[in-house]
């Protein structure tokens, strides 16, 4: 019975930093592509910002068009009565802290932020 004990084998303290090592290799890769991939998707959330706030301008270009004057709506119209355009009740805005201009002409929509 006592010679079982005796060859009892554990983890050396070599194997033990060696698994250290390789899982700090490979946090060091993903946690830099979980932060790029972070950034997409937000790219990706102003865009279709972007075009939900043109969608609801071209919505409203079309019923005044049909009421007989062809105009997109203010900015002003979107901010003060959001209701009135978006689903939820609520102004869509940047998920990075962007700002959106407005061209009331066109009835497009731009980001400041980076890449939006």
């Amino acid at each position: 019975m006592l010679d079982k004990v005796r060859h009892q084998q554990g983890f050396t303290l070599f194997e033990l930093i060696v698994v250290i090592v390789i899982i700090g290799i490979l946090s060091s890769v993903a946690v830099p592509k979980f932060i790029d991939l972070t950034s997409i998707a937000e790219a990706a959330a102003c865009k279709a910002n972007q075009s939900a706030i043109r969608s609801a301008a071209t919505i409203s270009y079309v019923q005044n068009a049909a009421a007989g004057s062809a105009a997109f709506p203010a900015w002003s119209d979107f901010t003060t009565s959001p209701a009135d355009y978006f689903a939820d009740g609520t102004m869509p805005t940047c998920p990075s802290g962007g700002t959106y201009t407005y061209a009331q002409a066109t009835g497009t929509v731009l980001c400041d932020a980076a890449d939006h």
